[in-house]
């Protein structure tokens, strides 16, 4: 019984000094997604009258809305995908195989993943300065924001990922 539990208190260390940098950058990639939606929201609002601003959303503005749109959705569904496989790919093993090995791996996806959630509030600011109205940029943010959301490094969500690795390679970390 006491070996279970130093099992889990040397596992949830590794867990906390492997996640800090990561936990650390994916709360900086969140406060810069608030960021880019207050500029966004209030820009245009500052510098331009509403009628300017819809003037200005012209066929050019429309068309690349159009076609930011069907890239972030495809990012979406990209950065879920890749959550749900490579995570817990068993090619992510090799012989020398530890915990930290594991932990280093996922934080390279992590970031990885964490950027392309800020690519999609950075496609909603972009979109916001070339002239489009706020209220149809503004799910852009909210995905970016929620997208990072669900792939910030939480404690109990990598323990999770771990059970599941442990899973779906049928290999023991510890």
């Amino acid at each position: 019984m006491l070996a279970d539990f130093e099992k889990q208190q040397i596992e949830m260390e590794h867990i906390r000094r492997e996640s800090r940098l990561t936990m650390i950058i994916s709360l900086a990639m969140l406060a810069s997604i608030v960021v880019y939606a207050l500029v966004a929201y209030l820009v245009p609002a500052l510098t331009q009258s509403p009628a300017a601003v819809t003037w200005a959303a012209g066929k050019g503005v429309r068309e690349a809305w159009n076609i930011l749109n069907i890239v972030a959705i495809m990012l979406i569904i990209a950065v879920l995908a890749v959550r749900k496989t490579i995570y817990f790919s068993p090619r992510l093993v090799r012989d020398d195989f530890t915990l930290d090995a594991l932990l280093q791996r996922w934080r390279i996806i992590d970031i990885i993943l964490l950027s392309l959630a800020e690519l999609i509030a950075i496609f909603g600011l972009v979109i916001t300065l070339l002239g489009m109205p706020f209220r149809q940029t503004f799910h852009f943010f909210v995905a970016g924001f929620l997208l990072a959301l669900i792939n910030l490094p939480v404690t109990f969500k990598v323990r999770d990922k771990i059970r599941m690795f442990e899973k779906y390679a049928g290999k023991s970390i510890l």
